[in-house]
């Protein structure tokens, strides 16, 4: 193993730590009595393989992902079993034709020195994730040796995948069977990656069931859906909800878990990524004693986030603010809030709530016209009223609610403002590379030459000249070599004043809303702005098909 302080320092060079909060946690660890790598990976949440990715990054030594590993037969056999077990060596196939030997200390001089006698005198050194190199020791010693594997433990690899998750900053974890396999994926900012361990059929069929008596399941009940939840402790007193559902497939059942309110962190307006202008709209609007305001979006888009951001900002003593949701994702202090159940409905709540003397309501999502009707009189009747609903744009959700049953007047007299929001990753502050322009990027962008800079074609004069730099993602050791780091959100603002609300009322179209929309900004534009502002990239806009669905708009 690569020494403490050479990991540590290698972070600091790579920017990944900084030396003053270092110090801090050092008091800390010895404080607690903790080992420092252990209280700084929690406390800042990243892999003990990021540390190693760095010091590969300061060595310039190359490091592989799952895969791109192979290994080389013809190499394994010259070395002994004990030494590879010993030393945690692994010789691979080429890539680019050179030769590669994977170890998991490049500065054991002596081990290398022993192995690398035996091998081409051209090997590469590499390394990967150290969790990765030793399952593949592990898998090849046996292997040789045609040992029987040793007894598969479902408690202690449920709980190294939680905590790897978690280290990940993973919003859901995938558990997939497949015909003689059972792989688990990751979703790391919007995108899936996968698990570094491959598990055998009987060993995901032990891990599924340990995952069903954890979140309350039947284990025994394999040919129909189910829906669960727990508690989840981790070391260093951190705690989260996890959220389980299963479903039979092909090869067995396979589950997803999703972790909530595991980065509460990021539960502030400023931080998810409102611009100036929207942001010191949208913090009047949520001041306001009664009205309705609606977020939309996908399933996974950052609603919640956004909700409970708003209830932190203007939640105190002298407000009563209470919510009804499914699930509760955060728990957050001096609220009220309510988990919907078999018992307890979305509109069953909603008018216990008219009882209780509130002055916010939040409602998870509205579904149907009933919990529409209500939430809207009570928005009528000096009430401010949350929530949220499953539409691709801002306008179309007027033309969801009078779908469920909602009257157009209504609408129009409750509405304050309907915010779509999307998530886009965020590219890496650490290695973001500037990218030269195609005329199809400044196209997709709006932009055209002018002079040394690019202007909108909406307007050309010296004041809008973009003098600025688009960025494209290139990866390194702070972001798991993706070139992203974390999500932002992208925002479609519909505002409702007093002349949009009649237009609304009076029953217009999806067209003759946006004519009369006051300071709309769509999804489309709100990307091209983070784009030029260095936040995200092209890749992300083409990703999410933005161009697509603003045509279709």
């Amino acid at each position: 193993m690569i020494r403490d302080n050479v990991l540590i320092n290698a972070g600091i060079q790579t920017g990944m730590l900084d030396e003053t909060k270092i110090a801090e946690y050092k008091l800390a660890a010895r404080r607690e009595r903790v080992d420092l790598l252990h209280l700084l990976t929690y406390k800042l949440r990243f892999p003990i393989a990021d540390l190693y990715r760095a010091y590969a990054q300061t060595q310039g030594i190359r490091f592989l992902t799952n895969d791109e590993i192979r290994v080389d037969p013809q190499l394994l056999r010259k070395i002994s079993p004990s030494i590879i077990e010993r030393r945690l060596v692994v010789p691979l196939m080429p890539i680019d034709e050179t030769a590669l030997l994977l170890v998991d200390n490049p500065e054991d001089r002596a081990g290398l020195s022993q192995v690398q006698r035996l091998l081409p005198p051209d090997i590469e050194i590499c390394m990967t994730d150290p969790n990765l190199l030793q399952q593949l020791v592990i898998r090849v010693t046996q292997a040789t040796n045609d040992e029987e594997p040793p007894e598969f433990d479902p408690v202690i690899s449920l709980d190294e995948m939680i905590r790897e998750a978690y280290l990940y900053r993973t919003s859901d974890i995938h558990f997939e069977p497949a015909k003689e396999t059972f792989h688990i994926r990751f979703r790391i900012d919007g995108c899936l990656q996968p698990y570094a361990q491959i598990f055998s059929a009987e060993q995901g069929a032990a891990l599924m069931s340990r995952m069903k008596v954890l979140a309350g399941m039947d284990i025994s009940e394999q040919r129909m859906p189910q829906d669960g939840g727990m508690t989840y402790e981790l070391d260093n007193n951190i705690s989260f909800d996890i959220r389980a559902a299963t479903v039979p497939v092909k090869f067995g059942e396979r589950a997803t878990l999703r972790l909530l309110g595991s980065d509460s962190e990021a539960l502030s307006l400023k931080k998810i990524g409102f611009s100036e202008r929207a942001l010191a709209r949208f913090s009047d609007v949520i001041k306001r004693p009664h009205g309705m305001i609606l977020i939309t979006g996908p399933t996974g888009s950052g609603k919640s986030t956004t909700l409970y951001s708003a209830l932190q900002q203007i939640a105190s003593n002298d407000i009563n603010v209470l919510t009804v949701e499914d699930p509760i994702e955060y728990v957050m202090e001096g609220i009220s809030q309510v988990q919907v159940s078999s018992k307890v409905s979305f509109s069953s709540a909603l008018r216990s709530f008219l009882r209780h003397d509130p002055d916010v309501i939040m409602v998870g999502e509205i579904r149907d016209s009933e919990t529409a009707g209500i939430a809207m009189k009570a928005a009528l009747t000096g009430h401010m009223v949350f929530s949220t609903l499953h539409t691709n744009s801002a306008v179309s959700t007027i033309s969801r609610l009078i779908d469920i049953g909602a009257e157009p007047f209504l609408i129009g007299s409750t509405l304050v403002s309907i915010i779509a929001q999307r998530l886009v990753r965020r590219l890496c502050g650490f290695c973001k590379v500037s990218v030269e322009l195609s005329d199809d990027d400044r196209k997709l962008l709006r932009l055209t030459h002018e002079h040394n800079g690019y202007v909108n074609e909406k307007k050309i004069d010296d004041a809008n000249v973009f003098k600025g730099t688009v960025y494209q993602a290139k990866g390194c050791a702070n972001c798991h070599d993706s070139g992203y780091k974390g999500r932002i959100a992208l925002f479609e603002t519909l505002w409702v004043d007093d002349h949009l609300a009649q237009v609304i009322g009076n029953g217009a179209t999806e067209k003759e809303i946006l004519e009369n929309a006051t300071d709309f900004v769509s999804l489309a534009d709100d990307c091209r702005e983070k784009i030029r502002a260095g936040h995200t990239s092209i890749a992300e806009f083409e990703r999410l098909s933005l161009g697509r669905e603003e045509a279709i708009n």
